[in-house]
């Protein structure tokens, strides 16, 4: 771990002596270097697979991997949406911006690693045995309660597309006991939702990756499979990486990309070989990662609140989340985040026409204290990271398990910049849900000794 931290500080203090020049086309490398060294070091730390959907482990390969690659691509270039490849070139302050990136990561790296060392003392609730002592509350979950679970998604799905809280928690309340139980038809399971999702949610492309992010979570949950690099598992995690680049391309073709005439999921994922070959599809992976505005508004706020066009918040974004249950009209003086802000001043024409530019947590936190964000950057990660060591501590299907895979899996809306009284008030869209569930599953009830190692 030492020489893993001695090199991300010399990278820090390159970063802070090379000429802006030099990092506006070059500062990928640096992201690059933390990519090829803390993401590694933390996983083989991790060592389960189920540990890589730790908050802080899911955020720092997110924010690397949209660093990295969007440092690249975005001032080249490359993407559709060109609109921040002038800007990021403009920009003057990088020897202020790469080094306080490069350290936000390796915060998230140092509190990845201690919550590993927790977890290492944590006994685990969770029963994984289907013919545990518990039948009566899973004879209560049967095949008309699963059927009915289907087919309220479908619904929700064709009556309102954004009710993200109220489809993610329906998957967590389903998927979760067929996981939990090792139900040999989970699969088939998972592919209906799947299915339902590219076929009638194919405009939100969060909604597919976090359903599928929770169906790899449950299965390393209760699978505990190891993180070994042995060609089965690295067949695995190609299989599980080619399947999600699949389903958001495929998504993305019914949303027009390349301009393919298609009707159906399946003629979508036809095309797929056409559009990777074609000469559009390096502009088109660009847009269907984000890697435009997620990289280029992650260094434009920086820069434009050291310019002082874009006012310090003290701490406001993340305060407003007390406001949540008071509506503007009664309170004028309620904060506003980040993200509204920035997509005021830098984009007012998008922002009247109700759109909004997501800014990462890291400069989110910039923008409240500058370089001094580091302290509460990392104290409301530690937070976050305490809901994944309450799933460890809690009995399954609880209000307590529900909520806490939620809150795990629901984590990508945090880290791509959506503030955190986003990601609160999503939790309390489905809370009703998650706690209906753990009241007729009986999951609130007190266990005998059903504890295992973790």
């Amino acid at each position: 771990m030492i020489a893993v931290l001695i090199v991300n500080l010399v990278a820090i203090g390159l970063a802070i002596v090379l000429p802006n020049d030099v990092l506006k086309w070059h500062s990928y490398i640096f992201y690059g270097i933390q990519l090829c060294t803390l993401v590694p070091y933390a996983a083989r730390r991790a060592f389960f697979a189920k540990n890589l959907f730790m908050p802080t482990l899911f955020a720092l390969c997110y924010y690397l991997v949209n660093l990295t690659f969007g440092g690249f691509l975005v001032p080249r270039y490359y993407g559709w949406n060109k609109e921040y490849g002038p800007v990021t070139l403009a920009i003057g302050t990088y020897d202020l911006i790469v080094p306080y990136l490069l350290m936000a990561n390796v915060i998230l790296f140092l509190v990845t690693c201690w919550t590993i060392s927790v977890l290492a003392h944590v006994r685990s609730a969770q029963v994984t045995d289907a013919s545990s002592s518990d039948g009566a509350p899973l004879r209560r979950f049967g095949w008309i309660a699963e059927g009915l679970c289907i087919a309220v998604f479908v619904v929700v799905l064709l009556v309102d597309f954004s009710a993200l809280a109220l489809i993610l928690s329906i998957q967590i309340v389903h998927l979760s006991e067929l996981a939990r139980r090792r139900a040999p038809y989970r699969y088939l399971v998972y592919a209906i939702y799947l299915f339902a999702l590219v076929g009638f949610d194919f405009e939100n492309k969060r909604e597919i990756a976090m359903s599928l992010f929770l169906m790899v979570f449950l299965e390393g949950y209760y699978g505990w499979h190891v993180l070994r690099l042995t060609p089965r598992t690295v067949l695995r995690y190609a299989a599980a990486g080619l399947l999600f680049l699949g389903l958001i391309l495929t998504s993305s073709i019914l949303r027009g990309y390349g301009q393919y005439e298609v009707t159906s999921v399946v003629g979508a994922a036809l095309v797929l070989p056409r559009y990777v070959s074609s000469d559009i599809f390096v502009d088109g992976i660009t847009d269907n990662l984000e890697l435009n505005y997620n990289y280029g508004a992650a260094v434009n706020a920086i820069d434009m609140t050291s310019r002082g066009e874009l006012p310090y918040q003290l701490g406001a974004s993340l305060w407003k989340v007390l406001f949540l249950p008071i509506p503007r009209s009664k309170f004028p003086w309620k904060p506003e985040s980040v993200m509204q802000l920035y997509t005021k001043i830098y984009a007012p024409t998008y922002w009247a026409s109700s759109g909004s530019l997501p800014v990462i947590f890291s400069s989110e936190m910039y923008v409240n204290f500058a370089f001094f964000g580091l302290l509460p950057f990392a104290l409301v990660w530690m937070a976050l990271n305490g809901a994944y060591v309450a799933l460890h501590r809690s009995a399954a299907r609880s209000f307590m398990y529900y909520s806490s895979i939620f809150l795990v899996i629901s984590i990508l809306n945090f880290a791509r910049g959506s503030g955190l009284e986003l990601y609160v008030l999503y939790y309390l869209y489905a809370a009703p849900v998650l706690l209906l569930a753990s009241l007729f599953a009986g999951g609130n009830r007190r266990r005998g000794n059903t504890a295992t190692s973790d």
